[in-house]
């Protein structure tokens, strides 16, 4: 048997880090947007091309992205009208006119 000689706290104050994490620049967040609209369009343009309803994990291992950014990419689309999922088999949405 072990046995515990004193109880010592597991509260820290952001003071006791002394830590001070760098700002990002307004312009890494335009590098991230930009990739998310990139993003964005490469997933519809692969979804209209497709034959086939397509799952996120095979649209994403296709387009050499991660499959987490795919996801997002899809739903953001979903939420657009552009797209669509039906037993998580994901298609483009077509526009009439």
């Amino acid at each position: 048997m072990h046995s515990v000689d004193r109880v010592t706290s597991t509260e820290s104050s952001d003071a006791d880090l002394a830590i001070e994490l760098p700002r990002q620049g307004s312009r890494h967040r335009v590098e991230l947007t930009g990739r998310t609209d990139r993003t964005g369009a490469r997933v519809r343009a692969a979804l209209r091309c497709a034959n086939r309803p397509l799952r996120a994990r095979a649209l994403a291992h296709t387009l050499d992205l991660p499959s987490a950014e795919v996801t997002a990419a899809l739903r953001h689309l979903q939420d657009l009208g552009a797209a669509i999922s039906h037993d998580r088999r994901w298609t483009a949405v077509i526009a009439d006119g």
